[in-house]
């Protein structure tokens, strides 16, 4: 990239891209109090629900170093439209599918679509934000994320309640569709930008540094996917928690989040990425185990409060490290497209990952043990990382 855009246009590339990141967790999320009643109306047993939700993981993860390159040949705003009409057509197919296995088909192309949006969004941003100003601004673009996932839910049981099971879909669709018409119209004047040569994946992939960060990306994002098989039992077990109540605190860490990744992605500019980072994993890898001791439930909203900063101290710079760190090793190349598609793909583990090894932990030794071996995981990973991350 020769110049660096005006303020104006930076600021309209942030909130294109916060706002599709918006549109998309919204939408992965109003699926949640509606699907599983649904599919099993058609016939669907607990395994094949199951299967249903881990479909979106899978075809993101296979996705998403496809569209990486891709969007690294052909530019940036071509597949984020592309995204986000996917979007809109997939939703639609959630509407009026009348068989489960067009459930699944439905789940797995918004999985691709998601992949389009965020390698291509997260591309794009780095583009047209300098170094020092990209921690703030991915910071800012991941606020979108946490806010979709807070309300994907709610949203979806309101209109489900209110118009039944087409109504949230076909708002969805038609909130993907104005964000389509917001991303042609706002990215208008926005020079496209591509790959100045062919890059190989394995340039990227060869860099330790890069592995390291991805590791943490999966970890951080197993967090929240660590405590949605096994916290909601411990708290109506222990604190007589009900399912409203249960809502309410997996909200807290969100709402944490949404609120200091852009501080938090700011104050890593200035303090260094890597020791952000570091620090996030401690904090988190101290927390974690905490969420399972509290007899007072005030207690244990503020215990996921800071669980949800832990999160964002551990996301937030790992964003701008990665791009740092890819143009390190591919100078001059614009190779953004490949290095957010690792970004998504650990993200993607994280979240396959997560539910399982806290469920199989929990099954054998308990939460309070559980949550303390996965603490200490996290710990050992935050002092490797600190001593092997180029700061």
């Amino acid at each position: 990239m020769t110049s660096v855009p005006s303020p104006a246009i930076r600021k309209r590339v942030l909130l294109v891209v916060g706002f599709a990141v918006f549109v998309d967790m919204l939408i992965y999320g109003l699926i949640v109090p509606i699907l599983p009643s649904y599919a099993e109306s058609l016939g669907a047993s607990q395994t094949r629900i199951g299967l249903l939700f881990s479909s979106y993981a899978l075809t993101l993860f296979i996705a998403t170093p496809l569209l990486g390159m891709l969007t690294d040949k052909v530019g940036r705003k071509g597949p984020l439209l592309w995204g986000m009409i996917g979007l809109a057509g997939t939703t639609v197919m959630f509407a009026f599918a009348t068989e489960f296995w067009v459930l699944v088909a439905a789940r797995m192309l918004q999985g691709i679509a998601a992949a389009a949006t965020w390698t291509a969004g997260l591309a794009l941003l780095a583009d047209v934000y300098p170094s020092e100003e990209r921690g703030a601004a991915m910071g800012l673009a991941l606020s979108g994320q946490a806010a979709g996932t807070l309300l994907g839910p709610t949203v979806g049981g309101w209109l489900f309640e209110w118009g039944g099971y087409k109504l949230p879909f076909l708002v969805a669709a038609l909130l993907a569709l104005i964000d389509a018409l917001l991303r042609v119209s706002l990215l208008r004047q926005v020079t496209d930008t591509k790959a100045e040569r062919y890059i190989s994946p394995l340039r990227l992939l060869g860099s330790r540094a890069i592995w390291m960060i991805a590791g943490v990306v999966a970890l951080g994002a197993s967090i929240p996917a660590i405590l949605e098989p096994t916290l909601p039992l411990h708290l109506s077990r222990h604190l007589n928690a009900t399912p409203g109540v249960i809502g309410l605190l997996f909200a807290v860490p969100t709402i944490a989040y949404a609120l200091t990744t852009g501080m938090i992605g700011a104050l890593s500019t200035k303090v260094g990425h890597a020791k952000t980072i570091a620090a996030g994993l401690m904090f988190t890898a101290i927390m974690l185990p905490l969420n399972a001791l509290p007899d007072m439930i005030w207690l244990q909203v503020v215990i996921l409060a800071l669980l949800g900063i832990g999160m964002g101290t551990v996301l937030a710079p790992a964003l701008p490290k990665l791009t740092d760190l890819s143009q390190q090793t591919v100078t001059g190349a614009n190779a953004h497209g490949f290095t957010f598609a690792v970004y998504n793909t650990a993200y993607s583990v994280g979240m396959m990952v997560g539910p399982l090894g806290s469920s199989v932990l929990t099954e054998h030794f308990g939460i309070s043990y559980a949550y303390l071996i996965i603490g200490a995981a996290a710990m050992l990973c935050a002092i490797l990382f600190y001593r092997g991350m180029p700061k």
